[in-house]
């Protein structure tokens, strides 16, 4: 590797106390394809493990009775962003961005590497890239900006798109839809250059066609692109195999190591959620508690026990897979049966063979409407502590949250957030907007 000088100046975009976490000079540029395939295994190292936020921020979980961290969350719970206590856990902004950082220095170099690791290729690594950078601003599009609606993304604030290391840009934000343009872009570029079509558990961070594939049908979802997101869901569907826990030899669905895992590069929990929160009702009552198999495995009690260690990260699996293709198939008429068939596929191997026999028929009596309500809570008892409830509701139908939970006095609380609240959308980081004022403005 050579030693050259490589200046960054990223201070407009980032916070003040640390801008990308970069060294600004004496920086190490990569000649070989090894050598970049270190820089994307830290950009995938760097990638936020912030979807523990979101679930304390939905309507999943709250602070237990005895809560040690009760001061670091309790601004999330209750959706508290104009003065939160400054030992709050915050939201990523800075971090999200030098992933992304990362990311353009393999997409606009890897492919004058040297082949000095015949086991890679510098087309998987700069579609790896590629994908990672879709999934960044994916991610900081639905913290930072309103959800998805076709007739104002064009003139909806979106974030700024980070595309090349050049000092002289201006990160502005741009319209929701030029962000989507660009993240579907990165998909199928990405896709395409990749070699890997499923990578094994032990490397199972890293992108691959499927993963690709899952990422394309979740963003298309998220539009309301329902044919192209059942699609998407249809071209893996065959190769996501779905863990049974009717039976006995399952692996837990959110293990890294089971088959469901597509891509495994977050861990969306943390144990201040398993011994400090408690599940809500809003989810709990959502479940047969004696007849659904997934009650024991992903709670105890009324606690989550779920995605909490190293074991434990996720990202796609293939019961989202089923349900993107349930839901997707659910707002298309002619699809409503198809619907169906890929919630009952799911649903039989999560609940006792009587239950099932019972949802089987309510199922198939149900109209669309009342289909397409089922599977959002499908997605509620399935995705649970996933990061995925959160957005969720506010990618549909934004209501009403309201939250009891343990305060400090050991008494029980209420907090309201209203329909279609503001709060559904982040605002951005305080620190960002005062060392760069660049982010009061966008452009189309």
């Amino acid at each position: 590797m050579k030693l050259i000088h490589y200046i960054v100046v990223m201070t407009v975009l980032f916070t003040s106390c640390n801008y990308l976490d970069v060294e600004p000079v004496g920086k190490v540029i990569p000649d070989e394809v090894s050598e970049y395939r270190a820089l994307l295994t830290t950009a995938y190292g760097r990638f936020p493990q912030h979807k523990k936020l979101l679930t304390v921020r939905g309507d999943e979980v709250g602070p237990g009775m005895i809560s040690v961290t009760y001061d670091a969350w309790i601004d999330i719970v209750t959706w508290n962003d104009e003065s939160p206590d400054p030992i709050t856990y915050t939201f990523p902004w800075t971090q999200m961005y030098n992933v992304i950082f990362y990311a353009n220095s393999v997409i606009e170099d890897v492919m004058d590497a040297g082949i000095d690791d015949r086991t890679e290729t510098r087309e998987q690594l700069k579609g790896e890239a590629l994908l990672l950078r879709a999934y960044a601003h994916f991610e900081l599009l639905n913290l930072y900006a309103k959800p998805y609606d076709a007739a104002t993304a064009a003139s909806e604030r979106g974030v700024p798109l980070y595309l090349t290391i050049d000092i002289n840009q201006e990160f502005k934000p741009v319209s929701v839809e030029k962000v989507y343009e660009q993240i579907l872009s990165d998909i199928e570029e990405g896709e395409k250059l990749m070699t890997v079509e499923e990578q094994p558990a032990e490397t199972r961070y890293r992108f691959s066609k499927k993963s690709a594939k899952a990422l394309e049908a979740r963003v298309r979802l998220y539009r309301g692109e329902w044919d192209k997101a059942l699609a998407a869901a249809k071209e893996i569907l065959s190769s996501c195999p779905l863990e049974d826990l009717t039976v006995e030899g399952f692996s837990a669905p959110y293990l890294y190591t089971s088959k469901e895992s597509i891509l495994a590069l977050e861990q969306t929990g943390n144990t201040e959620i398993t011994d400090d929160m408690e599940m809500l009702s809003n989810i709990m009552d959502k479940y047969n508690r004696s007849e659904d198999l997934r009650v024991n495995l992903y709670y105890d009690g009324e606690r989550p026990n779920k995605c909490y260690d190293a074991s434990m990260k996720i990202t796609f699996r293939s019961a989202e897979i089923y349900l993107i293709a349930a839901e997707a198939a659910a707002h298309i008429s002619e699809s409503v049966p198809e619907a169906k068939s890929f919630l009952k596929t799911l649903i039989k191997t999560r609940l006792s063979a009587n239950y099932y026999a019972e949802r089987e028929g309510e199922i198939d009596a149900m109209n669309q409407e009342e289909l397409i309500a089922e599977i959002a809570d499908e997605r509620a008892r399935e995705l649970a502590l996933e990061g995925h409830r959160w957005y969720d509701l506010r990618r549909t139908t934004r209501p009403e949250i309201v939250k009891t939970y343990w305060n400090k006095n050991f008494e029980q609380e209420t907090v309201t957030l209203p329909a279609n609240s503001a709060k559904y959308t982040l605002p951005f980081p305080t620190e960002a907007i005062t060392n760069n004022p660049n982010l009061n403005e966008w452009g189309q």
